[in-house]
């Protein structure tokens, strides 16, 4: 029994050194380099409008946190409007999503009548680059026809139609995250979008398609096995990493200079 124990406790010991010593685990493909957001990141002001469809939202405790997060890196001057709630057709959610910003230049998703509301709705809300839509949805794929992988979350850059920031989250998703609570998934993925929006990862050293290469990273792609064991050295992925934490400094610490 004595020799049994042992042989678990070694390869308990193995299986956490090795997740531990692996190189960052390789994509499909290497993103190119890219430049951290400096329109947000310099932004005097940014101003966040949450749309929730049929009922659609995150715990209150894990958006403060993504703002927390937000106003670290960028500027202390967040202005959060009054969510907009809007119910449609679950097969109409993922369209609007990926149409949101032809829709917001005249092209009609909606109904007649709930266009027209929507409209009036966002009169106010600025549509500039430090501007950033986050919309709350039941579901959420790659595509807007529903055929691809369901996603927990997506982020939409500048666009032909307008220039503002789009981010949507998939509750659906979200909340059958394995082993965490819905509220630490939710601080993940809101975190998590709202990166791809600041422009992080930005260096090739460790921008893998898109994401940090390091497990210890909110950017990180997908959970893996090694990231389970991270968490019990690193604690939760709620930051952005080492780096992307340097590279956001130094990004804010150029706004100065612009």
């Amino acid at each position: 029994m004595k020799i049994i124990n042992n042989r678990i406790l070694l390869t308990l010991a193995s299986i956490i050194i090795t997740g531990c010593t692996l190189p960052p685990k390789p994509f499909d493909h290497n993103a190119e380099e890219q430049s951290v957001n400096s329109n947000l990141v310099c932004a005097s002001r940014i101003d966040i409008q949450p749309i929730s469809i049929n009922g659609a939202q995150p715990p209150v405790s894990s958006f403060d946190f993504s703002m927390n997060k937000l106003k670290k890196y960028t500027t202390n001057n967040i202005v959060v409007h009054p969510i907009i709630n809007l119910t449609m057709q679950a097969r109409d959610a993922n369209r609007f999503v990926h149409h949101f910003q032809s829709a917001l230049n005249g092209a009609q998703i909606l109904s007649y009548q709930e266009d027209q509301a929507l409209r009036d709705k966002l009169r106010s809300f600025p549509r500039a680059k430090t501007s950033i839509i986050m919309i709350y949805t039941p579901d959420l794929h790659d595509s807007w026809d529903n055929s691809s992988e369901v996603r927990r979350g997506l982020a939409f850059g500048y666009s032909s139609y307008h220039p503002i920031n789009v981010v949507a989250y998939n509750q659906t998703k979200i909340n059958q995250a394995p082993v965490i609570s819905n509220t630490q998934s939710w601080k993940i993925v809101l975190t998590h979008e709202l990166g791809h929006r600041l422009g992080v990862p930005a260096a090739r050293s460790h921008n893998q398609a898109g994401h940090c290469s390091r497990r210890e990273c909110v950017m990180y792609q997908k959970p893996d096995f090694q990231s389970v064991v991270s968490v019990l050295f690193n604690g939760m992925p709620y930051d952005f990493g080492k780096l992307g934490q340097e590279e956001l400094a130094a990004a804010k610490r150029r706004c100065a200079s612009r």
